[in-house]
C-alpha cells in the first residue's frame, strides 16, 4: 500500500510539473510592413534568437504585411489582446497617443538617426509620463523604438537653388512636413509611401521627401534626377517593440529578462541595416548620374527660421489632439534629449555592438522590472 501511495504521489507531481516544462509561450506579433522590409526581417530575427535563448520557452508568431491588422488598428489590437505585440507608427494613432505621436513630428531636430533611436527610448521610457499614460490607456508597454535613416528630398528634375523648389508639388506626411515644405515655397501633397512611384511617374508630384533607400526599394532611381544633399532629419519613435502589458507579465522573470537583454542588440542591428541601405542607395544614385545639390546659405536660413517656430507648432498639434496643455515643455524636453544623444552616439555610431552597449548602459540597465 505504501509503495502504491508513493507512486501515486510521484505521478501527480509529474503531471503538475510536465506542462510547466514542456509548454512554450507563443507571442503573436503584428506588422503592416511587407515581408522584406528591414523592420519585418528584424523582428523575425529577434524572435528566432529569443526562442534559442529561452530554450524554446518563448516563441514568436509574426504576421507581416497587415495579415492580421493594419497599421492604424495595431494599437487597438494590442489593447484587446488580438496580438501580444506589434509594430507601431505613432502618427497613425495621433488622437489615441498624442504625446508619443509628438516625437516623429520633431524630425527636423533629429539630425542623427542613431541618436534619435537613443533619444526615442529615453523619452518614452523615462522622461515622458504623458507618453507612458498614452500607452497605458491601450494596455501597452513600450520596450523599444527606432529612428529611421534620414529624410531627403528627391525630385524629378535637378535642384540647384531654393528657386527651383518654388511651386513644386512635394509628397510629405505629417503636420511638420506640410509646414516645412510650405516654408521652402513648395506645395505639400500628403500621400502614403506606396503611392509615390505612380504619382511621380504621372506628374502628380515633382518631388518626394523620404529616405534615400526608397530610390531602390520604391524604384524611384529610374525617375529621380535631383536630390537635396542635406538630411531633413530622422523620422523616429517607430515602435518596433510595443507589447501588451498582460502578455509581458505572463513571461517568467527569467524569460522577461532575456527578452529585455536582446532588445538593444536588435535595435542596433536595425540602425546598422538602415545605414547600409542608405549607403547602397547613394552609391546607386551616383552611378546613375543623379545630381546631389549641397544646399546654400539661403536654404539654411529658411530651415533655421522654420526650426525656431516649430516647437510651438508641434505643441499646438498635441493640444489639438487632446494632449497636455503643457505640451511645449514635453516638446522642448525631447529636443534636449536629442541633443544629449547626439553627443552620446558619437562614441558608438556605425558600430552596432558598441551602440547596443550604449543603449544598455544609458537605458535598459536602468529599467526596474
Amino acid at each position: 500500500m505504501k509503495l502504491k501511495k508513493i507512486v501515486k504521489i510521484a505521478a501527480t507531481a509529474a503531471a503538475i510539473c510536465l506542462p510547466m516544462v514542456g509548454t512554450a509561450q507563443t507571442l503573436r506579433y503584428n506588422t503592416f510592413m511587407p515581408p522584406l522590409a528591414l523592420e519585418s526581417k528584424g523582428i523575425q530575427e529577434f524572435f528566432a534568437e529569443l526562442k534559442t535563448a529561452t530554450d524554446g520557452r518563448v516563441k514568436g508568431q509574426v504576421f507581416v504585411g497587415g495579415q492580421m491588422l493594419g497599421g492604424q488598428a495595431t494599437l487597438s489590437g494590442i489593447r484587446d489582446g488580438v496580438v501580444d505585440a506589434g509594430f507601431i507608427i505613432p502618427t497613425l494613432n495621433a488622437s489615441e497617443i498624442p504625446h508619443v505621436a509628438m516625437l516623429p513630428e520633431l524630425l527636423p531636430f533629429a539630425s542623427n538617426f542613431w541618436a534619435a533611436t537613443g533619444a526615442t527610448n529615453e523619452t518614452i521610457m523615462f522622461n515622458c509620463a504623458e507618453c507612458k499614460e498614452d500607452l497605458a490607456n491601450y494596455k501597452a508597454v513600450w520596450l523599444g523604438g527606432i529612428g529611421a535613416s534620414p529624410w531627403h528630398m528627391m525630385c524629378r528634375q535637378p535642384i540647384s537653388s531654393v528657386d527651383d523648389l518654388q511651386g513644386k508639388k512635394v509628397r510629405v506626411t505629417g503636420g511638420f512636413a506640410m509646414r516645412m515644405i510650405s516654408e521652402l515655397g513648395a506645395t505639400a501633397v500628403s500621400l502614403p509611401a506606396s503611392e509615390i512611384p505612380a504619382a511621380m511617374q504621372q506628374g502628380v508630384i515633382d518631388c518626394a521627401v523620404g529616405t534615400l533607400s526608397w530610390l531602390n526599394t520604391l524604384g524611384l532611381i529610374n525617375m529621380v534626377k535631383g536630390v537635396i544633399d542635406e538630411p531633413f532629419g530622422s523620422y523616429h519613435a517607430i515602435g518596433q517593440f510595443v507589447f501588451n502589458k498582460a502578455s509581458l507579465a505572463k513571461l517568467s522573470p527569467e524569460d522577461r529578462k532575456t527578452l529585455m537583454q536582446l532588445i538593444p542588440k536588435h535595435l542596433a542591428k536595425l540602425n546598422s541595416a538602415y545605414a547600409a541601405d542608405e549607403d547602397k542607395a547613394r552609391e546607386a544614385a551616383v552611378q546613375k548620374g543623379i545630381n546631389f545639390w549641397k544646399p546654400d546659405a539661403r536654404f539654411e536660413e529658411i530651415m533655421s527660421a522654420f526650426r525656431q517656430k516649430e516647437p510651438k507648432a508641434v505643441a499646438q498639434d498635441i493640444i489639438s489632439q487632446g494632449g497636455s496643455a503643457d505640451a511645449e515643455r514635453i516638446v522642448r524636453d525631447h529636443i534636449a534629449t536629442l541633443e544629449k544623444w547626439n553627443k552620446l552616439a558619437a562614441e558608438a555610431e556605425g558600430n552596432p555592438d558598441a551602440f547596443a552597449a550604449l543603449l544598455n548602459r544609458e537605458i535598459y540597465s536602468k529599467i526596474q522590472d
